[in-house]
């Protein structure tokens, strides 16, 4: 049976449709919401997957994670409000401080050193809704080296 997709996952820097908030079904599959994205931020959920985690490659922003669909899933609300909750939490010192601020304060250094805490908050508090993916992919088996020698060639 092929699961017709609409929707694809794929992001280019955290915009796009991403695979997140995983949960453990069993010792091999995964329940996992799509989401819209707009800089690694979820916006919209799509859907549920009910999915077999297969490998991950790339680093950093550049990841390709490969899986296989088992399944639709009814969305959980429940897991979906604990994203926009951590994207609530993520938000509020960031606004806080754009909202307490005023143009030409008496520290400036001070006001920096804040917008700063509060930029790192935001990332923190959005990398920590979003840890789980890690968890469910492994790296691909590395290959053997060919025969015929134990190191690399060198150019000729």
């Amino acid at each position: 049976m092929t699961t017709r997709v609409f929707l694809k996952p794929y992001s280019v820097n955290g915009t796009g449709i991403r695979l997140l908030d995983y949960q453990r079904m069993s010792a091999d599959t995964f329940e996992a919401t799509r989401w819209f994205t707009f800089f690694f931020i979820p916006l919209i959920p799509i859907g549920t997957w009910l999915i077999r985690p297969g490998t991950q490659e790339g680093m950093g922003t550049s990841m390709t994670y490969n899986f296989q669909i088992l399944g639709k899933r009814p969305l959980n609300w429940k897991r979906v409000g604990r994203l926009w909750l951590f994207n609530i939490i993520a938000a509020l010192p960031v606004t806080a401080f754009a909202l307490l601020e005023k143009p030409g304060s008496d520290n400036p250094n001070m006001a920096l050193a804040l917008l700063m805490f509060c930029v790192l908050w935001m990332f923190g508090a959005l990398w920590y809704g979003q840890r789980r993916t890690e968890q469910a992919y492994h790296a691909p088996a590395t290959q053997p080296m060919p025969t015929g020698g134990s190191s690399p060639r060198k150019a000729a």
